[in-house]
């Protein structure tokens, strides 16, 4: 067992593979610092994702719930998406992605923190925004693809759906800890 902490390889090379409509596949060639060993590693280029946690003046959180292809079922997450190019800024895709997907509008956003998704194939990160005061304002404005049932959970009946493998989005599991780390007034770690 190695205690040594692990090195940082060397990208020699990248080149597109694939355009997938919602990210690019590069397959990159890396050189290990080290001993020099090379090998191809595919990856994903993606823009940057926003979740949502939009609480209600009662301080439940308004949830929804999609079918999700990869998984080919459906899930209680948070309403979010991609942060377009023209937004670049999860403050301002948040509330947007938050108001089509769910009718609701709130307060000013709030920066929680965030996270890569996918080390391992994706560059990108997931920005975790809280909207409070939430009201529900108009009907959804879903696109072309979507289709999403809106409810509202208390705190507790979320974590009843994590243990019930009802939220069982990594990004929804881990938008939830950020919530929990700032009710409990603890401070985020910001951009």
């Amino acid at each position: 067992m190695s205690h040594l902490p692990p090195k940082d390889w060397d990208l020699v090379r990248a080149t597109h593979h694939a355009d997938c409509k919602v990210y690019e596949v590069l397959k990159e060639r890396f050189r290990h610092p080290g001993d020099a060993r090379e090998d191809d590693f595919y990856t994903m280029k993606c823009p940057d994702w926003v979740l949502v946690l939009p609480l209600t003046k009662e301080g439940k959180i308004v949830m929804v719930r999609q079918f999700r292809f990869g998984v080919r079922q459906a899930g209680w997450e948070m309403p979010g998406g991609v942060i377009d190019p023209h937004e670049n800024d999860p403050m301002i895709a948040g509330p947007r992605e938050m108001t089509e997907e769910t009718g609701y509008i709130g307060d000013a956003p709030k920066y929680l923190g965030w996270c890569y998704p996918n080390p391992a194939l994706q560059n990108n990160r997931a920005h975790f925004v809280l909207v409070e005061n939430c009201e529900l304002h108009h009907e959804q404005d879903l696109d072309p693809n979507e289709e999403m049932q809106v409810a509202v959970y208390s705190l507790e009946e979320t974590r009843e759906l994590m243990l019930k493998h009802e939220i069982t989005h990594s990004m929804a599991l881990n938008a939830l800890f950020w919530l929990e780390q700032y009710l409990a007034g603890k401070a985020t770690p910001g951009k």
